[in-house]
């Protein structure tokens, strides 16, 4: 039985990204050290729970966010896996020359890697948009334009508005819904029935869409508060998500079930809207004094995640992740 896929999968992709690594592989030779200095690897012990809850948002989280299509269920698990390899690779070349060009190298530490799978993930949230319509191939070829706009863009936020990194990557959701809509107009041509088949959602899978859901939710605070220093911002940020995401929590289900006939809460409304407190706190956790705002805005950001998708047209940008 031939295979399914097109040739221009099956021949372009393996030489495409072998060729990138390889180029990888040589940049990281000859341009990039590891950081030994004592303060770093005392630092690097205390952050290591941290980088590890990204990597769970990152890998699991978002890859069975994603796996509620019928005919690409478990291919976004590994599609999202695929992506997320890949853009760490290119992002942490990109920041290492971007911020250190004068360096002559580029200095490798727990922080760098973790800066890298933060910005890595814009593809991660962009890809939600296209799922079942692109090829792996395509997906690379955004992954290497998306991963490198928005290191670009948040370089120039630290340079010359001088944000810091917390701040400049907050605004990665703003950034990704909108380079995934950007896509998906670039992609709005009829789609053939049988990629039409694929876009399809299905029933089985949303229990590990759901699953998905709750990686994020869980592990939220931990990237919210990931490039924060100053131990005091660090556990406000902590705490004002954890708050923000219990109320659009609670608000994602009470409106879901209100909105129903029959009184049963929709998946898709819990999928969009449950986590919309954690994006709404997301620039200004450390700074909100008092755990009630960061309520408000939970309570908030779920009403208008909810709306959204209940608005086919507003569907995608009420998504969040």
């Amino acid at each position: 039985m031939g295979s399914k896929y097109p040739p221009s999968v099956r021949f372009c992709l393996p030489p495409l990204t072998i060729v990138l690594e390889v180029l990888f592989i040589v940049l990281f030779v000859f341009y990039t050290s590891y950081d030994t200095s004592l303060g770093n690897q005392r630092k690097f012990l205390e952050t290591y729970g941290v980088f590890q809850d990204v990597i769970i948002m990152a890998a699991l989280g978002l890859g069975f966010l994603t796996s509620s299509l019928r005919r690409h269920c478990w291919s976004s698990v590994a599609f999202n896996l695929f992506m997320l390899a890949f853009g760490v690779q290119w992002a942490v070349l990109l920041n290492g020359f971007l911020e250190q060009p004068s360096s002559g190298g580029i200095v490798i530490n727990l922080y760098s890697i973790q800066l890298a799978t933060m910005s890595a993930m814009s593809v991660l949230i962009s890809a939600g948009s296209i799922l079942g319509r692109v090829n792996l191939v395509q997906l690379v070829v955004m992954a290497l334009m998306e991963v490198t706009a928005f290191v670009i863009l948040r370089t120039f936020g630290k340079k010359l508005l001088y944000m810091d990194d917390h701040i400049s990557l907050m605004y990665i959701h703003v950034f990704a819904a909108y380079f995934g809509q950007m896509v998906d107009w670039c992609l709005s041509k009829p789609l053939p029935e049988e990629v039409k088949e694929k876009v399809q959602m299905a029933t089985g899978p949303g229990l590990f869409a759901m699953l998905g859901t709750l990686c994020l939710w869980i592990f939220w605070p931990s990237f919210n508060s990931a490039l924060l220093d100053v131990t005091d911002e660090r556990k406000n940020a902590l705490f004002n998500t954890h708050y923000a995401l219990a109320v659009s929590a609670v608000t994602a289900i009470s409106v879901s079930a209100l909105s129903n006939p029959g009184g049963k809460i929709n998946l898709i409304h819990i999928h969009n809207a449950v986590l919309a407190g954690g994006v709404a706190v997301g620039p200004s956790c450390h700074l909100i004094p008092s755990p009630w705002l960061a309520m408000v805005l939970g309570l908030i950001a779920g009403l208008i995640s909810i709306g959204g998708a209940k608005c086919p047209q507003f569907h995608h940008l009420a998504t969040g992740f």
